[in-house]
């Protein structure tokens, strides 16, 4: 089951405010563009609770969502359309066990986990199999509403909400186990390209995001750790962290909130 919010401007509450006018107005890009007899599209947009709008009046410089072959997918009129498929993602749900991020989350059933830069979701879905109770966060409708498809597509128990991580923070009264930062990483200068499903979420990202603001709220809203995946090689998003889980190419910084 997925358990997903969709913010509404008009009616909003102290759980669902987006912190300003960009959230707000991205709010009308959570539509998505068929063919008049694209029957497995309208029941696509059935399930997703998507307004459906034709194909023909698509954005003419800007991505969107569509159908490909009965698969959500985020569409522009001059890229090659990404779909992510469930296949592509399944073994890092499946593997989810004994790797770094659960590791630097110490996940355990019944951890409360907040992923706070959620993207597709994909890190957030991993940790719900191992039990966690996950909320997915994620500002841009477009790349939100791909993670509740994926989340459908594999079965996971989550809650993915579209909104600012800023503004929920200071809205919200749940306190997270564990807060999981995964912010953008600056464009890497040498070496092979990142994944393509990766290459369009960099475009598609929102990256006016106070870092430090969010850290400041999360330690008052996490009752046990913050935890902040970097590329290896870059310095610490804030302070020094408490011990650090590094892989090849990525490090999971790990700070613990200390506890009155």
């Amino acid at each position: 089951m997925v358990r997903s919010k969709v913010l509404n401007p008009s009616c909003l509450t102290a759980e669902e405010i987006p912190s300003n006018d960009l959230t707000t107005s991205n709010l009308t890009e959570a539509r998505i563009f068929l063919q008049s007899q694209d029957d497995h599209g309208r029941e696509l947009a059935s399930t997703l609770n998507l307004e459906v709008h034709d194909l023909r009046h698509a954005p003419c410089d800007s991505w969107y969502l569509g159908c490909i072959r009965g698969a959500l997918a985020v569409c522009h009129p001059t890229e090659p359309p990404l779909v992510i498929s469930e296949h592509s993602v399944r073994s890092k749900i499946d593997d989810a066990r004994n790797t770094h991020l659960a590791k630097a989350c110490f996940a355990r059933r019944g951890r409360s986990v907040l992923d706070a830069f959620g993207g597709w979701g994909i890190d957030g879905m991993a940790l719900s199999v191992l039990g966690c109770d996950v909320t997915i966060l994620e500002v841009n409708p477009i790349v939100c509403t791909m993670a509740r498809y994926l989340a459908i597509e594999l079965g996971c128990d989550v809650s993915v909400i579209c909104g600012d991580v800023e503004q929920y923070l200071k809205a919200t009264s749940n306190v997270f186990d564990v807060i999981y930062f995964d912010p953008m990483f600056p464009t890497h200068p040498k070496g092979a390209k990142p994944a393509r499903r990766m290459q369009v979420l960099e475009l598609l990202a929102y990256k006016n995001t106070d870092i430090q603001r969010v850290w400041e709220l999360s330690k008052s809203k996490s009752s046990d750790r913050v935890v902040v995946k970097l590329r290896r090689t870059l310095p610490p998003l804030v302070l020094s962290p408490d011990w650090s889980i590094s892989g090849k190419t990525v490090r999971f910084d790990v700070y613990r909130v200390p506890t009155l």
